[in-house]
């Protein structure tokens, strides 16, 4: 008994011992501060910004991390995904090429990441709300760094939230880049929910099979329940290649996060509460909105980048509402290697397209 006990106490000890390893080791990479852009001798790059932003947005206080290696070059809005998801830790470790390109804004929205306050009226959590802080966001940046005009780009949510916007504030973009693009979210959710119940048949996952029969087909009549068989059933979307085609995306997303220089303690469990919190709100107006209808045109050049794997947002409903949709210039990128995220699964492709679409936009003289 005494040898079973003692063998019990050394498995806590070690377990403690490594949790306490562990929350040291993210509270020495959680210092609150910007990681500068430095020289091969260590040494701050003249031009460059990297720098942690309050702004009063719309009456509250929301924040921004704006890294670039040069502040000349066009400043684009990055509207990270979710609802509730900041994207920042993420491209920072898988496509951080981009801020080569452009001076970033990684605005962190109303109540999410380092934005999230369990103070938030929650009547304030709304799509028009949304867009209209969105839309405060590109004043500021255009007012900061002296610009006439950025760039908008949305992934996922950000591509509903993308639309509303230019679409409200053309005046404001040379163009919008939308990653993951949102249209009918009924019939993608459909479409996803029938792809992963396919492949479990296929691949005769019977415990799959099982909890996908039990959840049923979308669309569910309570928000709640909405929210919940969508992340159940998003597990198998994971599993089965339709959120990431290759790699260990998901697998690997801990360790941006927990290691972002940007992020204190505090901050990351905020981002964790605010995942939750924001798509509360948020999931069951991206269900209720069909841009097919809303956004049947832009005023500004709008290009699509989608993943041929995509069962997040169907890849097949953007290309018909890429079809559909109405602007003075469109282009529509299909990534044959990639589901939801282009951005992460194919950074090389993903950062020749913008290279070719800034290229496009100087040939028009913008």
């Amino acid at each position: 008994m005494k040898k079973v006990l003692r063998t019990v106490l050394v498995i806590a000890g070690s377990i403690l011992f490594l949790l306490a390893v562990l929350l040291i080791t993210v509270l020495i990479n959680s210092p609150g501060e910007p990681s500068p852009f430095l020289d091969l001798n260590g040494k701050k790059i003249p031009g460059s910004i990297a720098a942690i932003e309050t702004v009063n947005i719309n009456g509250l206080n929301q924040r921004m991390i704006i890294r670039g290696r040069d502040t000349t070059k066009p400043v684009l809005l990055y509207l990270h995904g979710g609802p509730g998801d900041p994207e920042y830790p993420f491209v920072r470790q898988f496509n951080s090429s981009i801020e080569d390109l452009f001076v970033v804004c990684y605005w962190d929205q109303r109540g999410a990441g380092l934005s999230y306050s369990k103070d938030i009226p929650a009547e304030t959590m709304t799509l028009k709300q949304f867009v209209e802080d969105a839309g405060k966001v590109s004043e500021y940046l255009i007012q900061k760094f002296n610009r006439k005009k950025i760039y908008l780009l949305g992934h996922s949510w950000g591509t509903m939230l993308g639309s509303f916007t230019a679409n409200k504030y053309p005046e404001y973009y040379y163009a919008f880049i939308s990653v993951g693009q949102v249209g009918d979210q009924v019939r993608s959710e459909n479409i996803s929910y029938n792809f992963v119940l396919s492949r479990a048949k296929e691949l005769k996952d019977s415990k799959a099979i099982r909890i996908l029969e039990k959840i049923g087909p979308p669309p569910y009549s309570d928000p709640r329940e909405a929210i919940n068989k969508m992340l159940i059933e998003r597990k198998y979307v994971i599993r089965y290649g339709g959120a990431i085609k290759k790699g260990k995306f998901y697998q690997e997303a801990v360790k941006p996060l927990f290691f972002c220089k940007e992020y204190t303690l505090k901050d990351k469990i905020n981002y964790l509460k605010g995942m939750k919190f924001t798509k509360d709100y948020l999931w069951d107006v991206i269900m209720k909105t069909n841009l097919f209808k809303a956004i049947p045109s832009q005023k500004i050049p709008v290009y699509i980048l989608q993943g041929t794997s995509d069962y997040q947002t169907s890849y097949i409903i953007a290309k018909e509402y890429f079809d559909t949709l109405q602007a003075p210039v469109k282009m529509f990128y299909s990534f044959e290697n990639s589901a939801h995220s282009p951005i992460f699964e194919e950074p090389e492709k993903f950062e020749m397209i913008l290279k070719e679409i800034l290229l496009e936009q100087q040939k028009d003289g913008k």
